[in-house]
């Protein structure tokens, strides 16, 4: 995290380049959710006492393959590791997408879009880069040569990726899209550790819905409990009303 945030001094973006699929290093406590959750932004909870800053997660763009139901398969199960460590995903770029034939880019394109639209409009697909022949075996095209020559080959594809990758991808709406998630995470933690504790939880009480109401004649332990109701404000049952209740509408006791 240190060397992330020394590389993060004066600029706009740092990009991590993950390793592996979401959850290569677990053993070590260096799984990419791991990596993603050390090596986030520094920030300060308003009127936390607390010494250090915390950090949010870096936000997450999965690579998927060509395709259409194994990419969003796999997409899915990829980012469910992160959601669950509570990193956010952005969505993902498909690569290496045929350009012609029944799975052509432009026919997985349209049946993937429509499937964020439809079921993740949360996340979105930002791009899809097409095969490059020129790229194909690039590696075993200069195993043969000299380094020097190696290294301006290097050069030259990775220039011709990026041209492609530019052109296929939308790199502004990512960076909007990390900005965006950055400032919603950072405004759910504030808003989560300002809440008024309730029972051990950090809910206000009203979402709960749970009083304790003023009884010198209940010795009941069970704090009873107020049922929201527009129609009724206030309507409160007892325990012993509510077994009541459920043994004469049928319910067996337990």
């Amino acid at each position: 995290s240190e060397a992330v945030d020394t590389l993060a001094m004066g600029k706009k973006v740092v990009i991590i380049d993950g390793v592996g699929y979401p959850a290569v290093g677990s053993i070590t406590g260096t799984d990419n959710a791991s990596v993603a959750r050390a090596c986030g932004r520094l920030f300060y909870v308003p009127g936390s006492t607390a010494a250090t800053p915390e950090r949010v997660p870096v936000p997450v763009l999965l690579i998927g393959k060509s395709g259409v139901g194994d990419a969003i398969d796999s997409f899915n199960i990829n980012a469910t590791y992160f959601s669950h460590r509570n990193v956010p995903v952005l969505g993902t770029i498909f690569n290496k997408m045929n350009l012609e034939g029944f799975y052509s880019l432009e026919n997985c394109k349209e049946a993937i879009d429509m499937y964020f639209d439809k079921f993740q409009p949360d996340k979105r697909a930002f791009g899809y880069i097409p095969q490059i022949p020129a790229l194909t075996n690039a590696r075993e095209n200069v195993a043969s040569i000299s380094q020097e020559d190696q290294l301006k080959d290097a050069v030259k594809s990775a220039d011709l990726f990026v041209e492609k990758f530019a052109e296929h991808v939308s790199v502004d709406a990512i960076v909007d899209a990390a900005r965006k998630a950055t400032l919603r995470y950072i405004q759910s933690t504030t808003s989560t550790q300002n809440r008024e504790t309730v029972s051990g939880t950090k809910r206000p009480a009203e979402e709960i819905g749970v009083t304790k109401l003023a009884n010198n004649n209940d010795q009941s332990k069970h704090p009873r409990i107020a049922l929201k109701s527009a129609a009724v404000p206030g309507f409160a049952l007892s325990r012993e009303q509510i077994e009541a209740m459920a043994s004469a509408s049928g319910a067996a006791g337990g």
